[in-house]
């Protein structure tokens, strides 16, 4: 028998994962499936068919708690599905499934979706930072919802989950059911030679181009951040870094760009550097075995400059 692909769903109440998990279900890829809906919390959506178009999925509502390894046993012999919507309550660790509960072998885990209200974003990510950042950590996709092209940051949110899972898929919505592109967003001119990045934009730089190899590859920039000597590369490279406060004081870590340099006596090591260069590509391997291309700065030139107001890099 084929796998049961398991798709998870998390987020605040009413930021759309009902609305998200019906068009699924509506999709073409999905519709003629056997389709399991485990609901574990009520919102102003509901799986009826004004929203399913005909599809009728079984629909499980339950609490969190509820959802156990026996649960998942029992479907999978009541049902046979091959296709399992599983909506989170927001309010409750991603964890307590991933963790706790051990389902069929013949369920694969497809995508775990964290789903967020744009116009709220902001403020809940400033209040509920621990949340968010849980979310994040086993989460594979972000679906943001209700976007707002010409008010809201955009760079600034993709940046705040980057700064969590960079390994994160991040989609942008808007209010009409569009798509938003990220790169029709940034604060700054990638066709100006060199591009300028702001002090507060180098985490963006930074996390964008970890993503965008074809934007950034070969662009001339200037940088703003700290000289870290590197001394097992024997005067021939610094760090340019940042210290990134990603979720709480705990997660205070730093952020750097490797800049390719001869450096000489009298190299100000420890200051503050605005940095003109061009991006480069290295392939690095992550804690995984998995080969990624990092950016590095091919440096021209340097000068001292100033501490920046906000030295710290926020993504809140």
């Amino acid at each position: 028998m084929d796998d049961c692909l398991v798709y998870f769903f998390t987020g605040f109440l009413d930021s759309g994962k009902t609305s998200c998990i019906c068009s699924w279900l509506t999709n073409d890829n999905f519709k003629n499936r056997k389709s399991v809906v485990i609901c574990t919390e009520e919102g102003d959506e509901e799986y009826d068919e004004e929203h399913l178009g005909g599809v009728k999925p079984v629909v499980i509502n339950c609490e969190t708690d509820e959802v156990t390894k026996e649960m998942t046993f029992d479907i999978e012999a009541k049902y046979s599905p091959s296709v399992v919507f599983i909506e989170w309550n927001g309010t409750v660790s991603p964890a307590e499934f991933f963790e706790k509960v051990d389902v069929p072998d013949r369920w694969a885990l497809a995508a775990a979706v964290v789903v967020i209200d744009a116009s709220t974003y902001s403020n809940s990510l400033k209040n509920m930072t621990t949340f968010f950042a849980d979310y994040y950590r086993y989460g594979d996709t972000v679906i943001f919802n209700r976007v707002d092209p010409d008010n809201d940051n955009l760079p600034k949110m993709r940046a705040s989950v980057k700064a969590v899972n960079p390994g994160m898929s991040i989609n942008f919505v808007s209010k009409t059911n569009e798509i938003v592109r990220i790169e029709d967003h940034l604060p700054y001119d990638l066709k100006q030679s060199p591009c300028h990045i702001a002090a507060d934009d180098f985490g963006l730089f930074y996390t964008d181009a970890m993503d965008n190899r074809n934007r950034y590859d070969g662009k001339r920039i200037s940088l703003i951040g700290e000289a870290v000597p590197i001394p097992e590369y024997r005067g021939k490279a610094f760090a340019l870094e940042r210290q990134a406060y990603t979720c709480c004081a705990a997660d205070l870590q730093p952020m750097g760009i490797l800049c390719l340099y001869q450096i000489k006596p009298g190299f100000p090591a420890g200051q503050w550097l605005k940095v003109t260069g061009t991006v480069r590509y290295f392939e690095d391997k992550t804690p995984d075995g998995q080969k990624v291309a990092v950016p590095c700065l091919q440096a021209e030139e340097y000068a001292l400059t100033s501490k920046p107001d906000n030295d710290v890099i926020y993504f809140n």
